[in-house]
């Protein structure tokens, strides 16, 4: 007998016991992550979701936004933020603050309308969504 009375086979048992009940909590460890990071990417966290495509006209310094996918939003809560004019979806495009910007629809940023100032290829343009004070970035446009 070798070891205080246990014979080698029941060590290398226990031994081949022990690895086994640790290779069994990883996979339940490595599983249970797994599942929590699917659930929390996949959850919608309720905010609004919407993407833009952008045009920039070069000779007339204007950015035209095209709402390309997503929720259809109120046009007053759009806003487009830029180096110094805050303005909203609604003003720019001549519509009612509660009428609903879908996919396909378009505003256009430039000196001759509501935004007041020409757009220069060197701005950056952020699109918020403002909701009773709560702003989520949606987009933003880095220049052409």
């Amino acid at each position: 007998m070798g070891r205080g009375g246990f014979s080698a086979d029941t060590v290398g048992m226990s031994e081949s016991i022990g690895v086994a009940v640790l290779i069994g909590l990883t996979l339940v460890v490595t599983s249970i992550v797994g599942l929590n990071v699917l659930v929390v990417e996949s959850d919608d966290t309720g905010g609004p979701q919407a993407n833009f495509t952008y045009d920039y006209i070069d000779d007339g310094e204007i950015l035209i936004v095209t709402h390309s996918r997503g929720d259809s939003l109120e046009a007053g809560s759009i806003e487009f933020e830029g180096p110094s004019e805050t303005t909203t979806w609604a003003a720019v495009a001549n519509r009612n603050d509660t009428s609903m910007v879908d996919p396909g629809d378009i505003a256009q940023l430039s000196s001759g309308n509501a935004y007041g100032r020409r757009v220069s290829a060197r701005d950056t343009i952020t699109i918020y969504y403002n909701q009773s004070g709560n702003r989520t970035q949606l987009d933003q446009w880095t220049g052409a």
